[in-house]
């Protein structure tokens, strides 16, 4: 069967359910799963598969419905995310930061949002929320320049959000500055081991204006203070946004680990060993691995609808939920890691052959495991500071 008789051919339908989202998705596994070595090969997704998965709606989970969007909400987005990062961890991230974009866009103040959706509701938009850009306030908005890593996807965006601290500023921290692709260039640095597919280039921008409605201030936003949230009263827009924002980091990475178990899992029933010829299935340590495997698995899955029952609430999200979230998304992380860790060591050599799936499984699940939204120590020293009583930790960015 050729990829193209996999993809769903549809034109983006006017509404979406939940359960119609998480359809739709797995649909797709089997083309995102085809397409995954030709992904690790351009070091960035296809741009078909962009190009397939926003025909057919599904990059509007997020997206407001005021602007055509489906405005579902983190779970259906989570769900979805978890079927395509089963099929391919890079595919899972791009995917995961196409959805996500459009609802931190829809923090921003009416008219960005109408400069990037006035014309239709598939833009497409890329981040950096390192503060690598040198700021200088100007008449009607700021002049900005730098250079920003890690913007994944951003070979199949048109529009970009990047993080500068503005000198001199009264309320400290980082405003995030949004541009169109004319403002910027693109720099191919993306020679890594990990989520190679993901094509998280460098992005150079030189002397640009930025209007001063197309600027928000970040800490605001982690505060719950929204411009958006006139215009989007659904209250996934009024959040603490840096609170539910790695919902897009661990979600791909969950998938990924139930990626990684079904191979597993399948190579149990169907594989031998190479000397003996004596069915794995019979070993009672690869049983037990597989059980371990399972377990940590539902504990990630427990603690990331803990997360959502959160996300998805009315809000608004109060200090102690914002450390259980950041304490679970690390949590989650670690989990992940240890399963994969797991599995790989338990597959034997062939596991280690570039065309062995559960290789690329255990490098991106690594990477992706590595963000610095999701580490355990940071996240584990906050937690439990608050725990015994003893003041914020103020090192923390995520709070």
């Amino acid at each position: 069967m050729s990829v193209t008789e996999h993809v769903p051919s549809s034109t983006p339908p006017a509404q979406m359910t939940h359960a119609e989202a998480i359809e739709l998705a797995r649909a797709f596994a089997p083309v995102i799963r085809e397409r995954a070595v030709q992904a690790e090969q351009e070091r960035r997704q296809p741009m078909e598969t962009i190009q397939e998965l926003t025909s057919a709606g599904l990059t509007r989970l997020l997206t407001p419905r005021v602007w055509g969007g489906y405005e579902l909400g983190f779970d259906a987005f989570v769900d979805a995310v978890i079927e395509i990062g089963k099929a391919d961890a890079s595919a899972g991230w791009c995917y995961s930061f196409v959805n996500v974009h459009a609802w931190f866009l829809g923090h921003y103040p009416e008219q960005a949002q109408r400069d990037v959706w006035g014309s239709s509701p598939d833009v497409i938009l890329a981040d950096s929320f390192i503060p690598a850009g040198r700021v200088t306030r100007v008449e009607g908005g700021f002049r900005v320049s730098g250079t920003w890593p890690f913007v994944s996807g951003i070979d199949h965006s048109t529009w970009a959000m990047l993080a500068g601290f503005i000198p001199g500023e009264q309320a400290p921290g980082p405003h995030v500055f949004l541009m169109p692709d004319s403002d910027y260039e693109i720099e191919d640095t993306w020679f890594v081991a990990g989520l190679k597919g993901s094509g998280s280039k460098s992005v150079v921008v030189k002397d640009v204006f930025v209007p001063v409605h197309r600027a928000v201030n970040l800490i605001e936003l982690s505060d719950g203070i929204s411009p958006g949230a006139t215009l989007n009263p659904h209250p996934m827009y009024r959040h603490a946004a840096l609170a539910i924002f790695p919902c897009a980091l661990v979600s791909p990475i969950v998938g990924a680990t139930i990626g990684a178990y079904d191979l597993m899992r399948e190579n149990l029933r169907t594989k031998s060993t190479r000397i003996t010829g004596t069915a794995l299935s019979t070993y009672s340590h690869q049983q037990i691995r597989l059980t371990e495997s399972s377990i940590d698995i539902s504990n990630a899955q427990h603690l990331l609808r803990e997360v959502l029952d959160i996300a998805c609430s009315e809000g608004p999200i109060t200090l102690e939920q914002r450390m259980l979230c950041h304490r679970n998304f690390a949590a989650i992380a670690k989990l992940c890691v240890s399963v994969v860790e797991r599995i790989y060591l338990s597959s034997g050599g062939s596991a280690n052959y570039e065309s062995h799936p559960l290789q690329r499984y255990w490098r991106d699940i690594h990477a992706m495991a590595s963000h610095s939204a999701l580490g355990f120590d940071m996240a584990g020293e906050t937690y439990g500071l608050h725990e015994i009583g003893q003041p914020r930790n103020p090192r923390d960015p995520y709070l």
